[in-house]
């Protein structure tokens, strides 16, 4: 059985360690939260607007999440009493668990708009995994066949993994933006023909998307909260710092511990000028995280002490570097690991 834990777990407050030191974020506040949903009390109420979810399919809240454990289960709102489409700039936050290795195909993880002849349609969604093996948060407006040719989109690495992450969109009528586990992933500027007020109310959807031939996301949600606003980098990451909602259950279970030591390959890879990389560690342990030239020339420390169990992550900035393949190395328990990175400006 699960028990309650304190929400500022080692694998929390992992993912907010950024070139080796712990940075502080800032709190957002609440004056701008329109919905909460948090599943503490075993509904799926929410909390702060009043738009409760139904549950469809067979999906249940149990033990402080929504859980979709089969294909056809999510949770509905009524899209019209949220009305997404009259905010001034949009964020989306949500705490998720994924089914480890269950979610292959194009899913979608929360989506706000409507659905034309199958097509998802005038609508905004993230996702944390996909058939193409990334997240991604993106709007579509106006284009109605073949619909995702119409996206605005950013996208971030996929984690279809069985731990606890936190995922952040933010959306304006300048730009779309990606955080996942406290760190932006991904921006892009919005086309013309995308913008907020042209989203659809009729469908609001968490674990289902707009395109009715793929498949639903299965796992659990812990907590998904939505602002009329969009967050800075620092409140994101204040976010990601203070965890799911407190007495929030599951995430004991949820952060089990990676099962060996292992270095991933760098995100964006190639990159310009800055670049995500990542590493579980079993245990507390002493790491070191050094780049190199070819020439052997280290160029960047990126960690060079102990961390705790969970998964990591830091940040590789190349701005005053040449473009070229640089080699990333850890060493950790007598171990090394090596992942190529290519920069090129």
């Amino acid at each position: 059985m699960r028990t309650r834990v304190n929400r500022l777990l080692p694998l929390i407050l992992a993912t907010a360690m950024i070139g080796g030191l712990s940075a502080q974020g800032v709190d957002p506040g609440t004056s701008n939260l329109k919905h909460s949903w948090t599943f503490e009390d075993g509904t799926p109420n929410d909390y702060v607007g009043n738009v409760n979810g139904t549950l469809v399919g067979g999906a249940t809240v149990s033990e402080g999440s929504l859980i979709t454990a089969e294909q056809g289960q999510y949770m509905e709102m009524v899209g019209g009493d949220i009305m997404i489409d009259t905010y001034t700039a949009i964020t989306l936050s949500i705490w998720y668990i994924p089914t480890e290795g269950a979610n292959t195909g194009y899913t979608m993880i929360a989506y706000f708009g409507d659905s034309v002849e199958g097509y998802g349609a005038d609508g905004f969604f993230i996702t944390a995994a996909r058939g193409d093996d990334k997240s991604r948060a993106a709007i579509s407006c106006g284009v109605y066949t073949n619909s995702w040719s119409g996206e605005s989109g950013a996208d971030g690495p996929e984690y279809d993994d069985g731990f606890l992450h936190h995922m952040v969109s933010t959306l304006t009528n300048d730009s779309i933006k990606l955080f996942m586990d406290g760190l932006l992933t991904g921006a892009t500027a919005m086309s013309p023909t995308n913008e907020i007020g042209l989203l659809s109310e009729n469908y609001a959807y968490l674990a289902k998307g707009g395109y009715t031939a793929d498949p639903q996301w299965l796992g659990e949600i812990l907590q998904f909260d939505i602002y009329e606003q969009a967050l800075t980098a620092d409140e994101v990451l204040y976010l990601n710092q203070k965890g799911p909602a407190e007495g929030a259950v599951g995430v004991e279970e949820a952060a089990a511990l990676p099962g060996e030591f292992s270095l991933s390959q760098n995100y964006p890879n190639p990159f310009n000028p800055v670049t995500n990389i990542s590493f579980d560690l079993p245990r507390r342990s002493e790491v070191r995280i050094a780049v190199y030239d070819l020439s052997g020339r280290e160029v960047a420390r990126l960690a060079d002490g102990a961390r705790p169990a969970g998964r990591h992550t830091v940040q590789f900035h190349g701005g005053n570097l040449s473009s070229g393949l640089y080699l990333c190395k850890m060493s950790v328990d007598g171990q090394i690991f090596t992942k190529r990175m290519m920069l090129l400006k």
